[in-house]
């Protein structure tokens, strides 16, 4: 239950990850919201749609490994159920309804009210990567309070993540909402139009956490004897089992797709979801081996939108796809842009959203009042434009 003290330095591999994600994200949405589809059809693009690809599991992996670090932290406070917990706790439901909000079909009350209908609510409902990551988390924070230590917890998880991960397929196709509400039936799987459901996405937040807590032990090696090099040799052992679930990824493939009935590779196989995690364990080992040997800079552009990676997800989205009052930039648009307009709408946008999150950096570090005082007036502002605003 003891574990060692540590210091609340950040870890910056783990805002890199977090950075590249979010910012290759923006890329992401952009071009599929106004790329001309016969531009699709090139060979360049499908290498970038599976790199892009690589984004949501990411963001998933890097939400387990700030857990792992959170937890460490205050485990004293979570297990004695103190104010930290209640906190995480709420910034988890936060996190879920903001996943929630930006489904809305139309940010206005009587929109929603009078004239939304059955189908939007039924997309309001479907889960997506906020969500997957905010029930992934509690699930973790209440098998904490189960299991009572570090090692006992990853232990659990990482038979749970297993089990999820190849009893995805089996399910995939079974309509768990003749037996649950829709709202819980679209956490199970992507039957009804979910993204990112639990099976198997939440088996990403997982492996980040599992991942977390190994360089935890490692680094407490580490300051019990200076001399060793344990976290680096811990990554260096993982960078090699990354390899093997790489290899194992492609072995298993035929197997799989006579074992599962129904199987599709793309959406929950076994097979793609050890390709995916063996390539985020990779790119997280090299970012760590870039750390160590580069350093990061205080000023770093990346690291920076990964620690607002929260905000800049939400931003770009409503940027895009929010509908506040007419129509959405990717109705304006359509899928019209050539390669180059795509990139120059991308880097406006991600130079957009840098602004803001250099603005809220700002406003975390200034007086204390500050920042509070901002979410109340945002926070005000919002609800007056939901009700109020034009329809």
């Amino acid at each position: 239950m003891s574990a060692q003290p540590t210091t609340r330095k950040r870890i910056e591999y783990i805002d890199l990850l977090r950075g590249w994600a979010v910012i290759v994200m923006v890329e992401t949405h952009v071009f599929n919201a106004t790329l001309l589809p016969a531009l699709r059809e090139s060979g360049v693009f499908k290498v970038q749609t599976f790199l892009n690809g690589l984004v949501a599991p990411s963001f998933l992996f890097a939400s387990g490994l700030v857990f792992a670090v959170t937890t460490r932290r205050k485990l004293h406070e979570y297990l004695s159920f103190r104010w930290p917990l209640f906190r995480q706790i709420s910034r988890l439901l936060i996190v879920a309804l903001l996943g929630y909000l930006l489904h809305l079909p139309k940010f206005n009350y009587y929109h929603l009210r009078y004239e939304a209908g059955d189908p939007a609510w039924r997309t309001f409902f479907q889960v997506d990567v906020l969500q997957c990551i905010a029930v992934s988390l509690l699930l973790m924070q209440a098998l904490l309070f189960f299991t009572k230590t570090e090692r006992r917890l990853y232990t659990v998880i990482t038979g749970l993540a297993m089990g999820i991960v190849f009893i995805a397929p089996a399910i995939g196709d079974i309509d768990f909402a003749q037996w649950l509400p829709f709202a819980l039936a679209a956490y199970v799987n992507g039957l009804h139009g979910s993204l990112f459901p639990l099976f198997p996405w939440s088996a990403f937040v997982f492996a980040g956490a599992i991942l977390g807590y190994r360089y935890l032990r490692a680094r407490d090696a580490d300051r019990e004897n200076p001399a060793g090099d344990a976290t680096g040799n811990m990554m260096q052992w993982t960078a090699m089992a990354a390899v093997g679930l790489l290899i194992a990824s492609f072995a298993l493939h035929p197997f799989a797709s006579l074992l599962y009935p129904q199987y599709d590779y793309w959406r929950s196989s076994p097979s793609f979801f050890l390709l995916r995690v063996a390539l985020v364990i990779l790119l997280c080992a090299g970012l760590f081996l870039f750390e160590r040997r580069r350093g990061v800079s205080r000023s770093s552009v990346v690291t920076l939108m990964g620690r607002e990676s929260l905000l800049v997800y939400a931003a770009h989205l409503m940027a895009i796809y929010g509908k506040l009052g007419g129509s959405t930039f990717a109705d304006r648009v359509g899928e019209t842009f050539g390669v180059w307009e795509a990139w120059l709408t991308t880097l406006v946008l991600l130079g957009l959203m840098f602004l803001l999150a250099l603005a809220w950096d700002r406003v975390r570090k200034g007086p204390p009042l500050l920042k509070p005082a901002v979410q109340g007036v945002l926070l005000l502002g919002f609800l007056l434009f939901f009700f109020y605003g034009p329809r």
